[in-house]
Formats: C-alpha cells, sequence, structure tokens
C-alpha cells in the first residue's frame, strides 16, 4: 500500500484531535485508501457527552436511521459484541456478511434487511477503538458483494491506523473536558491535566502548557542547552530522537512507525510516560514559524486520578463539593485528611459522604472507590 499516502492520513488524524470537524475527512480518505464503499467511526463515552461524535461516509440517511433502531441495535450488540471482545482494543475484525440475506426468520436476516440492504454493503472490515463500562469507540469499512472482500494488507492498515486514532482519541478527550468552561485554545491546554510540550524538528521547544510547566520545573526528566534544545538522559536521548523523527512530515515517508510512547524511570524514582505524536495545526497557534513540529504529551505513573465531574453533576446530581471530596478519595484521601483538606469537620464531611453513598447507590467504601475508578478520566498512553 501507498506508505506516503497512509501517513498523511495518520497527519490528518492528529489534525482531527484538535478540530474535530476534520474526522469525516479523516474517513473519507480511509475509504478512498482502501478503495471501499461506506465507512463509520463511532466515539461513545457516557461520562463526557462532549467526547460524543458519529460521522459516516457514503452511508445514506435511511441506513443511519435504521442502525439507530433500537431493535436493530441489540441485535447488532447480540451479533457483534462478542466479536469485538474476542479480538479485544486494537484488534482487527473481517466479516462477509452475505450470508445474513440467506438466513430468513433470524436475527441476522432482520439486521440485513434493515441495515445493510439499504446501503448496499456486505463485507465488513473494523477495529475496536475503544471499550469499558461508559464508553465505546470502533472504525468500521464496508465493500459492497460485487467488490472483493478485505485482503489482509487492509487489515493491516487498519491496525496500524487504529493505533494513531486511539491516541487522536484520547486528545479529544482531554480537549472535549477542558472545552466545557473554556473557548480559547492556550486556555484549554492549560485545564488539561497532562503535560503538553511543542518543539520542532531540532527540539526546540516552542510551548508547554501549565502542567508540562511544572513537570519540567520539578521533575527535571528534561535538560536544556544554551538554544533551548530538549535533552533526555543518555539512557533514553536516542530514543527520544527516534520518536521525534518519526513525527516530522519529512522523516514520515520513510517509516510506517510514526510516533510512538516511551517509558522513563528517572533518577529520583519518578516514573513517567511519554507520548510523541505529528502536530501540523500551527494555525491554530499565534507567532509560531512555519516549521515541522512534534507534541509530546507526559504524564507521571501514579499521578492522581481526575473524576469526571461533569458526569457526576448531571447524572447523580453530585455537587461541586461532593465531587472534591469524591476525587479525594479516590485518591486515597481518608475522612480525617479530606475534613482537614476541604476545611471541615469529621462530621460534615461523614455527612457529605453519607450523601453521596445514597446518590451513587453505594453502601460502603469499597463499593464506592470501584464506582469512582470507573469513571476516571485521565490520559492514557496507546502503544
Amino acid at each position: 500500500m501507498d506508505q506516503e499516502m497512509e501517513n498523511k492520513i495518520i497527519g490528518t488524524v492528529y489534525d482531527a484531535a484538535l478540530d474535530a470537524s476534520l474526522w469525516p475527512e479523516v474517513i473519507r480518505q480511509i475509504v478512498e485508501f482502501t478503495q471501499s464503499k461506506t465507512a463509520v467511526l463511532t466515539a461513545l463515552d457516557r461520562l463526557n457527552p462532549n467526547y460524543d461524535f458519529e460521522h459516516a461516509f457514503n452511508i445514506p440517511q435511511a441506513g443511519l436511521d435504521a442502525y439507530h433502531d433500537e431493535q436493530v441495535r441489540l441485535i447488532d450488540m447480540a451479533l457483534h459484541i462478542p466479536l469485538w471482545q474476542q479480538q479485544g482494543i486494537g484488534g482487527v475484525i473481517n466479516q462477509d456478511l452475505n450470508r445474513y440475506a440467506q438466513l430468513s426468520n433470524s436475527d441476522e436476516f432482520i439486521f440485513y434487511e434493515k441495515c445493510l440492504k439499504v446501503t448496499g454493503i456486505s463485507y465488513i472490515a473494523g477495529v475496536l477503538l475503544d471499550h469499558g463500562e461508559y464508553r465505546w469507540s470502533v472504525l468500521g469499512i464496508h465493500r459492497a458483494s460485487e467488490q472483493p472482500a478485505f485482503a489482509q494488507e487492509e487489515l493491516d492498515f487498519l491496525k496500524r491506523i487504529g493505533v494513531h486514532i486511539r491516541r487522536a482519541l484520547q486528545i479529544h478527550k482531554q480537549l472535549s473536558f477542558a472545552r466545557i468552561e473554556n473557548k480559547n485554545l492556550y486556555r484549554v491546554l492549560d485545564a488539561i491535566k497532562v503535560g503538553i510540550i511543542l518543539i520542532d524538528e531540532k527540539r526546540t521547544l516552542y510551548y508547554a502548557n501549565q502542567r508540562a510547566q511544572q513537570l519540567l520545573e520539578h521533575s527535571k526528566i528534561f535538560e536544556f542547552d544554551a538554544q533551548n534544545r530538549i535533552f533526555m538522559a543518555r539512557m533514553y536521548q536516542q530514543k527520544f530522537e527516534r520518536l521525534i523523527q518519526t513525527t516530522l512530515l519529512e522523516s514520515r515517508a520513510n517509516t510506517d512507525d510514526i510516533g510512538g510512547v516511551l517509558a522513563v524511570n528517572h533518577h529520583n524514582g519518578q516514573q513517567f510516560m511519554l507520548t510523541a505524536t505529528p502536530f501540523s495545526s500551527i494555525e491554530r497557534f499565534e507567532n509560531l514559524k512555519d516549521k515541522n513540529y512534534a507534541v509530546l504529551f507526559i504524564s507521571e505513573v501514579g499521578q492522581q486520578y481526575a473524576l469526571a465531574t461533569p458526569y457526576l453533576k448531571e447524572i447523580y446530581t453530585l455537587s461541586p463539593r461532593e465531587c472534591e471530596i469524591c476525587e479525594l478519595f479516590v485518591n486515597g484521601s481518608n475522612l480525617e485528611k479530606i475534613a482537614v483538606h476541604c476545611n471541615l469537620t469529621l462530621s460534615s464531611v461523614r455527612t457529605y459522604v453519607k450523601n453521596i453513598y445514597g446518590k451513587l447507590q453505594c453502601n460502603s467504601q469499597a463499593e464506592l472507590l470501584h464506582k469512582l475508578m470507573g469513571m476516571t478520566i485521565n490520559f492514557e498512553h496507546v502503544s
């Protein structure tokens, strides 16, 4: 397959992480690249409705309406969720659904009549991007019966592009949480709890959000020379340079391994994860010269958990103070520490916790912790 075109698609994927309106263009490029007929990208997260989207290419409205029918969705889940669970996140499925048309009086036949027939597709290939109690994300591409079935090289491409889409969705998720109360892009990036650093092809630092500035100041995982270029400890420098080079435009044409993840153990015992991705949407930042850039996302291993507070407020009607107490609790604070941190009496904290139990329908601290851990929104580094 055309490596240059694949790398162009990857660049658009990371642009879409910042600008969600570009996801339809990503899907169009994938359909044309794989010579498919239609495609759909779905990303849902009950913890954050601002994150949700569904984009389709070349699927008629009747087909989308049929897929959203409750009966069809239940059939789809019954028939296909087991396949996704078997493959796991990042796994690819490949199915010939022509046989569905022959299975009269069955769920398969209903799915064919209501969903496949109106769209005119028979072959489906897809990659599972995310799956959990509150979230679901998948990219599916489709071909008509007169087209050939998907070949292994096309399935391999889906697996590769899936890694980049998963990384881009992590960025999109963090931005969608921050955009709830912030509109300016710089303020949005400062609201994110993962460190974000923008560097050029010479590893010169051009931008660091507030969290990255804190990490740079206190952790010393990077060093800088007189030209403000970033360096890492000798044992990581070669891998770090490789990650940066593979994100840059002129280097991406010669590799199918773009960006990546680096685990860093600092001499003081701290551990960090670093994800490097391409970055080409420089028009979103003022006063940047027209160069090639890479963006680094950095977080501490064992960092404090952040909760989906908008979800807790909307679904469980938790107050801001109750959300604060939940976040302190999920990060290991006992009731006494919570009382000191919030400047409350222990009796008041117990009253708050009792109310939280009632709203989240929990009967113990262990049950509350388990439920809250499922509502964390931390940045995930996708290998």
